[in-house]
């Protein structure tokens, strides 16, 4: 039995040792350090030197924390939970994505079978086994991080905790000295979560997880439980609903190469930009109009209150306003393909269509723009195209996945604190019935005919009832509810008898009332916030420039890395890994990983997945994989060239 204050004494100076490996290899934990929890903690000492995790009064572990971290050890090798992100193979459209990743599937000889993959992990994980990812569900007092750190080589250690108490507690048990060191070593990454809304946890992660690591080696991450609770269940909850956003977000190298000959068309057009610098009046109202079938018990309404508000229509709505004879004064798109162009000749006169004004983002399809009276510009985050601009020109948030998200962020980029929401339904009561009349998704004969939509999802109605979804407006929803958190002094109602929507106010049309205000005003404001000056400047060609030595580097780096055969996974994983780290981080641009990213993410978890399901082709898959990469950037340089040479890039 262990003296109390002896054991007091080592824990003092262990905390000590790990802060000082805080400030050596994590240096950004000292926030943590430093924050105020809300979640009381603390340790138990008893008279034998037991000790325990006490946490809001109560003790955590009822016995030998070391050895509740050792039993849980022993039963996650040969049982446990395991997240899986199932890959796509095609998208259908013959692109070199979809080449690409038909050659995979052809190798392998079948397509991806989550239960093929669950019975090749449900095996016993072996001492040293490479994993990709690992999810801790808890931090307690550590031990079992310092477990799992030594059995297996895991490229990134994933740990979610409700608050920073609980890992300041920690730091007076876990040996984070030799935790941090290890993940500061060999591309590897330790990454902890702390929050204590689980939503927003999760949220948070998602987002980490989609935009800074190379998120197949998620595609299976086994999940350690180490504690249990209301919170740690609510986390996994959210966290699983929102997974699929990380593979939904990749997008496609064809995708981006569309978007980098499309932004370079338009700004040959000299089309003008928008700067967020100004803001509307403080009184002026908006109206965003979707295309969902709400929209039809809102046209009356619409009508008769056009001068009171500034009309946003975005997509496909305008089939339903034309019909009806309204105008509205900006017509929103975000599509980079033609099936813009054609929807937009099935849905309206050119005529009607000529009397309007357009915001589309940056790689819109350059003929739209010769459709409407007046085409105005805005950058889309996350894009190729849109990193050519200069940084005065910032990226409109939240402008994705659909074209009321990008309607709704730029009316509340341009200052309405009073919006209204028409036809914004995220979803349909009646899986037939998805969109209001008039839409070109409900003609007959029209390559836009849809009969009825998935009914991937239940959810709750905006006036009650449950209505049904599918993924993409799920997750549209989704960027509505977070870009609200961001503008909590605007009031967002919602009339659309869809889904509902965190953070906007239900209001059945009967019930509103309108004041007016000087709608010429806020239109002109909003035009001068547009301006052409980006494409008279040297920046752009610059950044082209740059753009052309990051791929000449780039490809040598693929050539020397797949000089050698690759026969193992793990050595395959760690050349596309370290080629992901350098994409990301090494660039001079950053415009190479937005090309490349999406595509690369799509092949390379292809691959992981039937590798693991079956455990072979690891050396025919290196030569796919690099064709794929080189062919990407011939592509690439092959419509950057004819701009560099260009007189109208200046």
């Amino acid at each position: 039995m262990i003296d109390k204050q002896v054991l007091i004494n080592l824990m003092r100076k262990r905390k000590d040792r790990n802060l000082q490996a805080i400030q050596r290899y994590a240096p950004h934990l000292m926030d943590l350090v430093n924050r105020k929890g809300k979640v009381s903690c603390g340790i138990y000492i008893g008279d034998n030197g037991q000790i325990d995790l006490m946490m809001e009064g109560q003790r955590v572990y009822n016995m030998d924390p070391r050895l509740v971290a050792q039993m849980q050890f022993e039963n996650f090798k040969k049982q446990r939970e395991n997240l899986f992100v199932i890959p796509s193979v095609s998208s259908g459209r013959g692109h070199i994505d979809d080449i690409y990743k038909e050659k995979v599937v052809e190798l392998f000889g079948q397509k991806p079978d989550p239960e093929k993959l669950k019975k090749a992990v449900e095996e016993e994980l072996k001492e040293g086994q490479k994993l990709g990812a690992l999810l801790s569900v808890g931090l307690g007092f550590g031990y079992h991080l310092e477990l799992l750190t030594k059995a297996y080589d895991i490229r990134y250690l994933l740990v979610v905790e409700k608050d920073p108490e609980v890992f300041k507690t920690s730091l007076y048990t876990a040996d984070w000295e030799m935790i941090l060191r290890h993940y500061s070593e060999n591309a590897r990454v330790f990454l902890l979560f702390v929050g204590d809304d689980p939503a927003e946890l999760s949220k948070h992660m998602v987002y980490v997880l989609g935009n800074a690591l190379n998120t197949p080696m998620l595609y299976f991450t086994p999940i350690f439980i180490h504690l249990f609770g209301p919170f740690y269940e609510q986390v996994g909850r959210h966290f699983s609903e929102r997974i699929n956003e990380l593979v939904m977000g990749w997008g496609f190298v064809q995708d981006e190469l569309w978007s980098l000959e499309y932004t370079l068309e338009n700004i040959k057009k000299e089309l003008p930009l928008y700067q967020a610098k100004k803001k509307v009046p403080s009184d002026s109202t908006a109206f965003v109009i979707g295309a969902g079938p709400s929209l039809e018990y809102a046209l009356d309404f619409i009508k008769k209150n056009q001068e009171r508000a500034v009309i946003f229509s975005c997509g496909s709505s305008i089939g339903t306003l034309y019909e009806e004879g309204i105008k509205p004064d900006f017509h929103v798109e975000i599509e980079r393909t033609k099936f813009t162009y054609d929807a937009l000749l099935q849905s309206a006169s050119r005529d009607y269509l000529k009397e309007l004004t357009v915001i589309f983002n940056n790689p819109m399809y350059p003929q739209v723009s010769e459709l409407f009276k007046e085409s105005l510009m805005f950058v889309k985050p996350n894009d190729t195209g849109g990193s050519l601009f200069p940084p005065e020109y910032p990226p409109v948030g939240y402008s994705n996945p659909t074209v009321v998200n990008a309607g709704l962020s730029l009316a509340l980029h341009m200052g309405f604190k009073r919006v209204y929401l028409f036809g914004v339904d995220m979803g349909y009561k009646d899986p037939r019935k998805h969109h209001a009349k008039g839409n070109v998704a409900l003609k007959e004969g029209s390559e836009f005919y849809k009969e009825s939509e998935a009914q991937e999802h239940e959810l709750e109605g905006n006036f009650g009832g449950k209505v049904y979804t599918n993924s993409m407006l799920l997750w549209a929803r989704s960027m509505i509810q977070d870009l609200l958190k961001l503008y909590k002094d605007a009031e967002v109602f919602n009339t659309s008898d869809g889904a509902k929507i965190e953070g906007t106010i239900p209001a059945r049309i009967d019930e509103l009332s309108l004041s007016k205000f000087k709608k010429s005003e806020a239109i002109k404001l909003i035009k001068q916030d547009f301006s052409r000056k980006y494409a008279r400047e040297d920046y752009i060609r610059r950044r082209l420039e740059d753009f052309m030595e990051d791929m000449q580097e780039f490809e040598a780096l693929v050539e020397r890395l797949f000089s050698a055969n690759l026969q193992a996974r793990g050595e395959l994983v760690d050349a596309l890994n370290f080629l992901y780290g350098w994409l990301y981080s090494q660039s001079k641009t950053g415009i190479l990983f937005k090309i490349l990213r999406g595509g690369f993410m799509q092949v390379e978890h292809l691959y992981l997945f039937l590798s693991h399901q079956e455990g072979k082709h690891h050396e025919e898959c290196q030569s796919i994989i690099k064709s794929y990469l080189l062919e990407a950037l011939e592509r690439t340089k092959a419509l950057i060239e004819p701009f560099l040479v260009s007189k109208t890039l200046t």
